[in-house]
């Protein structure tokens, strides 16, 4: 959608505009969405929801068709696809402990985050093909059928992904209280979300910190997809090999090895003067980052069905600013400070994240195994 604007407009504030406008939406309606996927019956919900944002993409396909497509309408219809992707998004991450036991979670996550990946290695490469071949309508229309493949995939899943009996109907006021009031009252979970937030800052990071040091080496678009596509295909490895070193280990321990060494790698970039040194560092960055979530998966159990949504809301909103924080913070530093500086700021998040993990030793022991 940022390139249709720039393209329409040549203004690259206008684009940037409408690329923000998906974190602001999602925050904003993040936690309604999770009350109301608490509330109603998940699984429609999130067809809905996919059925809307298909419906959005395809009007935007049929004004480019049709050559009347205005900058108000852009923004009308990104307004709707984002909104929509709030309640599937959320209603994604709180449905896995309907269909999944709270012992098989790790193996859950793990192919998870392995899919995640691959979407993460094929998504990027494959959009920019259709944009470049055959152009931003039938762009706009693969991501519409994206849509609906979803909402036909839901629509075979044989459970409502929700309680079958729900506590009685109250406020949002009052089922928000009671998400805030649980989440406070779980230290664990309390620690978990706050460490997730700290790597969410840097991992997300990391992709425009390698966009910036592949451009210093003048490296060209394509090469840099392929260092991203690499990385990617690396984290698809990380998350199988995660899954089972998380069955197989102490939590804590596996938590604190692959931290240590998450550390130790991203400072590797103070020295890394070639292109391929960048590849290799970023590519076991990328398949050490899914272990974090996959040791903890157990975590995930805790959380009381009935407001599995509202707790989901409130993490994944916290999750959305944190992105947009990452991304930031790292721009901001690499053209004021400097890559030296900016690399010295994130391994000190780094060692923050480290600092808090061990501090909370006994805390962390009691993390659920896998079965």
């Amino acid at each position: 959608m940022p390139l249709i604007v720039l393209a329409l407009t040549g203004s690259a504030a206008l684009a940037g505009t409408i690329a923000a406008m998906r974190g602001v939406t999602y925050v904003l309606l993040s936690i309604p969405a999770g009350y109301a996927l608490d509330r109603g019956n998940r699984r429609n919900i999130m067809i809905i929801s996919n059925l809307g944002s298909g419906l959005a993409m395809f009007a935007v396909f049929l004004a480019l068709l049709f050559k009347h497509l205005s900058i108000p309408e852009l923004f009308i219809l990104y307004g709707i696809e984002g909104s929509c992707f709030v309640f599937a998004n959320i209603g994604r991450f709180s449905s896995l402990r309907f269909i999944i036991p709270n012992e098989q979670l790790h193996a859950a996550i793990a192919q998870d985050s392995a899919v995640g990946q691959f979407a993460q290695m094929v998504g990027p490469s494959f959009g920019g093909f259709l944009y470049q071949t055959v152009g931003p309508m039938i762009s706009f229309l693969a991501d519409a059928m994206s849509y609906f493949i979803n909402a036909i995939a839901l629509s075979f899943v044989n459970n409502s992904l929700s309680l079958e009996k729900k506590e009685p109907s109250e406020g949002l006021r009052k089922g928000l209280k009671e998400a805030a009031v649980w989440l406070w009252g779980q230290q664990l979970y309390r620690v978990y979300v706050f460490m997730s937030w700290i790597r969410i800052i840097v991992v997300e990071a990391v992709s425009l910190l390698v966009i910036i040091r592949a451009k210093q080496f003048h490296a060209s678009a394509g090469i840099i997809g392929i260092i991203l596509a690499i990385s990617a295909a690396s984290g698809v490895i990380g998350s199988i090999v995660a899954g089972k070193f998380a069955r197989k280990y102490n939590r804590f321990t596996a938590l604190v090895v692959t931290g240590i060494i998450s550390t130790a790698i991203f400072m590797l970039y103070f020295i890394a003067s070639k292109l391929v040194t960048l590849t290799i560092i970023t590519a076991i960055l990328f398949a050490l980052f899914p272990s974090y979530y996959i040791i903890c998966a157990g975590i995930a159990g805790k959380i009381p069905h009935h407001i599995q949504g509202r707790v989901t809301s409130i993490t994944r909103s916290g999750d959305f600013i944190c992105y947009s924080l990452g991304l930031t913070l790292m721009g901001f530093t690499v053209q004021f400070l400097g890559d030296k500086w900016t690399i010295s700021i994130f391994s000190l998040l780094l060692l923050v994240f480290m600092m808090i993990m061990i501090s909370n030793k006994k805390l962390l022991d009691a993390i659920p195994s896998a079965m």
